[in-house]
Protein backbone atom coordinates (compact mmCIF):
# COMPACT_ATOMS: atom_id res chain seq x y z
CA UNK A 1 0.00 0.00 0.00
CA UNK A 2 2.76 2.49 0.90
CA UNK A 3 4.66 1.75 -2.33
CA UNK A 4 1.62 2.61 -4.45
CA UNK A 5 1.14 5.95 -2.68
CA UNK A 6 4.82 6.87 -3.03
CA UNK A 7 4.86 5.98 -6.74
CA UNK A 8 1.72 8.06 -7.33
CA UNK A 9 3.16 11.08 -5.55
CA UNK A 10 6.45 10.74 -7.43
CA UNK A 11 4.63 10.60 -10.80
CA UNK A 12 2.52 13.62 -9.90
CA UNK A 13 5.62 15.66 -8.96
CA UNK A 14 7.51 14.65 -12.09
CA UNK A 15 4.56 15.48 -14.33
CA UNK A 16 4.43 19.02 -12.96
CA UNK A 17 8.17 19.48 -13.52
CA UNK A 18 7.98 17.95 -16.99
CA UNK A 19 5.30 20.40 -18.08
CA UNK A 20 7.54 23.30 -17.11
CA UNK A 21 5.33 25.13 -14.62
CA UNK A 22 4.29 24.64 -11.04
CA UNK A 23 1.52 26.95 -9.86
CA UNK A 24 -0.24 27.46 -6.56
CA UNK A 25 -2.84 29.68 -4.95
CA UNK A 26 -5.20 29.95 -7.93
CA UNK A 27 -7.91 32.20 -6.45
CA UNK A 28 -10.97 33.93 -7.88
CA UNK A 29 -12.81 36.83 -6.24
CA UNK A 30 -16.00 38.55 -7.36
CA UNK A 31 -16.15 42.25 -6.62
CA UNK A 32 -19.08 44.48 -7.50
CA UNK A 33 -18.21 44.82 -11.20
CA UNK A 34 -15.37 42.43 -12.09
CA UNK A 35 -13.97 38.98 -11.42
CA UNK A 36 -10.37 39.03 -10.22
CA UNK A 37 -8.15 36.01 -10.78
CA UNK A 38 -4.79 35.59 -9.06
CA UNK A 39 -2.19 32.83 -8.97
CA UNK A 40 1.42 32.27 -8.02
CA UNK A 41 4.09 30.22 -9.75
CA UNK A 42 7.17 28.72 -8.16
CA UNK A 43 8.70 27.22 -11.31
CA UNK A 44 8.32 28.48 -14.89
CA UNK A 45 10.72 26.35 -16.92
CA UNK A 46 10.08 27.11 -20.64
CA UNK A 47 6.80 28.91 -19.86
CA UNK A 48 6.06 31.51 -22.52
CA UNK A 49 2.57 32.74 -21.69
CA UNK A 50 -0.53 31.92 -19.67
CA UNK A 51 -3.96 32.10 -21.30
CA UNK A 52 -6.97 32.78 -19.10
CA UNK A 53 -10.07 30.85 -20.16
CA UNK A 54 -13.71 31.23 -19.06
CA UNK A 55 -16.97 29.41 -19.68
CA UNK A 56 -20.54 29.40 -18.45
CA UNK A 57 -21.58 26.22 -16.68
CA UNK A 58 -22.77 24.24 -19.75
CA UNK A 59 -20.64 26.08 -22.32
CA UNK A 60 -17.15 25.61 -23.70
CA UNK A 61 -14.00 27.36 -22.59
CA UNK A 62 -12.83 30.38 -24.59
CA UNK A 63 -9.74 32.50 -24.14
CA UNK A 64 -10.43 35.90 -22.58
CA UNK A 65 -6.87 37.12 -22.08
CA UNK A 66 -3.19 36.29 -21.79
CA UNK A 67 -0.29 37.23 -19.60
CA UNK A 68 3.41 36.77 -20.45
CA UNK A 69 5.66 34.71 -18.20
CA UNK A 70 7.63 36.69 -15.62
CA UNK A 71 9.95 33.94 -14.34
CA UNK A 72 10.15 31.66 -11.33
CA UNK A 73 8.40 32.67 -8.11
CA UNK A 74 6.02 35.21 -9.67
CA UNK A 75 2.55 36.46 -8.79
CA UNK A 76 -0.10 37.21 -11.40
CA UNK A 77 -3.44 39.02 -11.44
CA UNK A 78 -6.02 39.20 -14.21
CA UNK A 79 -9.20 41.29 -14.03
CA UNK A 80 -12.15 40.00 -16.04
CA UNK A 81 -14.16 43.15 -16.75
CA UNK A 82 -16.61 41.34 -19.06
CA UNK A 83 -18.14 38.84 -16.65
CA UNK A 84 -21.72 40.04 -16.68
CA UNK A 85 -23.77 38.05 -19.18
CA UNK A 86 -24.17 34.57 -17.70
CA UNK A 87 -27.56 33.55 -16.47
CA UNK A 88 -27.27 33.12 -12.72
CA UNK A 89 -23.78 34.61 -12.90
CA UNK A 90 -21.97 31.27 -12.64
CA UNK A 91 -18.63 31.05 -14.44
CA UNK A 92 -15.78 28.56 -14.57
CA UNK A 93 -12.19 29.64 -15.13
CA UNK A 94 -8.96 27.81 -15.86
CA UNK A 95 -5.41 28.71 -16.80
CA UNK A 96 -3.67 27.34 -19.88
CA UNK A 97 0.11 27.31 -19.47
CA UNK A 98 1.77 27.55 -22.90
CA UNK A 99 5.43 26.58 -23.18
CA UNK A 100 7.96 27.93 -25.68
CA UNK A 101 7.93 24.59 -27.57
CA UNK A 102 4.16 24.84 -28.15
CA UNK A 103 3.09 22.28 -25.55
CA UNK A 104 0.52 23.29 -22.99
CA UNK A 105 -1.15 22.18 -19.78
CA UNK A 106 -4.17 23.32 -17.78
CA UNK A 107 -4.81 24.30 -14.21
CA UNK A 108 -7.76 22.96 -12.30
CA UNK A 109 -11.12 24.61 -12.99
CA UNK A 110 -12.44 27.16 -10.50
CA UNK A 111 -16.12 28.16 -10.33
CA UNK A 112 -17.56 31.43 -9.06
CA UNK A 113 -20.96 33.09 -8.84
CA UNK A 114 -20.73 36.69 -10.04
CA UNK A 115 -23.83 38.87 -9.83
CA UNK A 116 -23.58 42.33 -11.38
CA UNK A 117 -25.92 45.29 -11.30
CA UNK A 118 -28.72 45.66 -13.85
CA UNK A 119 -26.97 48.74 -15.24
CA UNK A 120 -23.74 46.85 -15.92
CA UNK A 121 -25.58 43.93 -17.57
CA UNK A 122 -27.62 46.34 -19.74
CA UNK A 123 -24.60 48.43 -20.75
CA UNK A 124 -22.61 45.27 -21.52
CA UNK A 125 -25.39 43.99 -23.76
CA UNK A 126 -25.57 47.32 -25.62
CA UNK A 127 -21.78 47.34 -26.16
CA UNK A 128 -21.93 43.78 -27.51
CA UNK A 129 -24.38 44.87 -30.23
CA UNK A 130 -21.74 47.19 -31.73
CA UNK A 131 -18.79 44.75 -31.83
Amino acid sequence: MKKVIIKSLLFFTISFLFLGVYYSDFNIVSDSNNVILSWHTTLEENLETTAIERKVVNGTFSEIGTTPAKGDNSSYTYVDENAFKAEGGIYKYRLKFINSDGTSSYSSEQAITHITSVEKRTWGSIKALFR
